[in-house]
């Protein structure tokens, strides 16, 4: 399965990202790791690229190893609806 990101607004604030629905009705808040994640999702990706991509850029844990964290944030994402789903 892949992750593609919703089109939002996008602001960094210290290592957080403040994700703003286009509306302005829902701003969504997300922690360093949460928003490299996010970032990830292209569409191309699934959660054991993200976890390599994340491995790789951060160092200290394996991909296998973050691999199930990286699946509770995107399954979190996904139903907050900032992450969709695509195949």
């Amino acid at each position: 399965m892949r992750y593609k990101r919703k089109q939002l607004d996008a602001v960094q604030v210290g290592e957080e990202l403040l994700l703003c629905e286009k509306s302005g009705e829902q701003v969504h808040r997300l922690n360093g790791t949460a928003a490299a994640i996010w970032k990830l999702c292209d569409g191309e990706k699934g959660a054991s690229e993200i976890a390599a991509n994340l491995a790789r850029e951060f160092g200290g844990a394996s991909a296998k190893e973050i691999e199930a964290d990286v699946l509770a944030t995107l399954s979190e994402m996904t139903k907050l609806g900032i992450v969709n789903c695509c195949g």
